[in-house]
């Protein structure tokens, strides 16, 4: 009898233990739920508040612009002398009948023609140069000035971004500097321009050493295998490249391995 009873106090510990572990891991995922719950709340409300100080700084700008609206569009080509089409569109908040605007490109003064209500400019910009545009509105001698728009880096608009790596092994031993493996290419860019021509260079010293043509085979990315043995001294440093010509003659220059032999004929990898 007394081992009886000892069995159903240990097998209701047992129960007791098991039911307690069951309702602290519901507690448990009731807690990870509210503290999920109350981060996607807190983020949810950190984005309404970026969005009303955003809106309210965008009404407060345009009650503070001169100009009712404006429009900025961009050629999609660039020309030989890399200089692109920029059409520039204007409505004043005020338009009287001598009212006149410009442009300031640069602290270059450009004229702008009247339509009505609407004033239009068309100019190149050369891609590697800062541009700033200010608007200039003029009423019978007094001028209005504000900057509508301003672009440090216009070529990444049409340049191609270039990346690449050296996926293999590299050794040094007896002078003697051996690599094998594939470089991975990727190209991206803008929808108006492409790659024309692609090499994987290899230096030493400076010098060219080796170039080999790669074939993308109109794709955005491949794999280029590269295998050989040179003779390195000591100081001696060998680089591998890529390099590539987009369809405007642009040439891009991009290194995916370096290694160097130090004074002591030891190999250090420097890229």
């Amino acid at each position: 009898m007394k081992k009886d009873h000892l069995y159903f106090i240990i097998t209701a510990l047992i129960l007791l233990n098991i039911y307690t572990i069951l309702k602290l891991n519901s507690i448990q995922r009731t807690l990870d739920d509210n503290v999920q719950y109350l981060d996607r709340e807190q983020r949810n409300l950190r984005r309404e508040i970026d969005d009303i100080y955003f809106n309210v700084d965008e009404k407060l700008k345009k009650q503070a612009s001169i100009l009712d609206s404006y429009d900025v569009i961009f050629g999609d080509k660039l020309s030989e002398d890399l200089t692109v089409s920029v059409s520039i569109s204007i409505t004043p908040k005020e338009n009287t009948e001598n009212l006149t605007a410009g442009l300031m490109i640069n602290d270059e003064r450009i004229p702008m023609t009247k339509n009505g209500t609407l004033f239009t400019a068309s100019i190149d910009a050369f891609i590697f140069d800062p541009f700033q545009i200010k608007v200039i509105l003029n009423n019978n001698g007094t001028e209005k000035i504000e900057t509508i728009d301003e672009y440090d880096s216009l070529e990444q608009k049409y340049m191609l971004e270039i990346h690449g790596d050296f996926l293999g092994s590299t050794k040094y031993s007896s002078g003697k500097y051996q690599y094998d493996g594939d470089i991975a290419i990727h190209s991206y860019g803008h929808s108006n321009n492409s790659t024309e021509k692609i090499s994987v260079v290899r230096y030493i010293n400076g010098e060219i050493f080796d170039e080999e043509e790669v074939d993308m085979h109109g794709n955005d990315s491949t794999m280029h295998s590269v295998k050989d043995e040179v003779d390195l001294s000591a100081n001696d440093r060998i680089e591998i490249y890529i390099n590539i010509q987009d369809k405007y003659g642009i040439k891009y220059k991009y290194i995916v391995k370096a290694d160097e032999i130090d004074s002591e004929g030891k190999l250090v990898r420097r890229a």
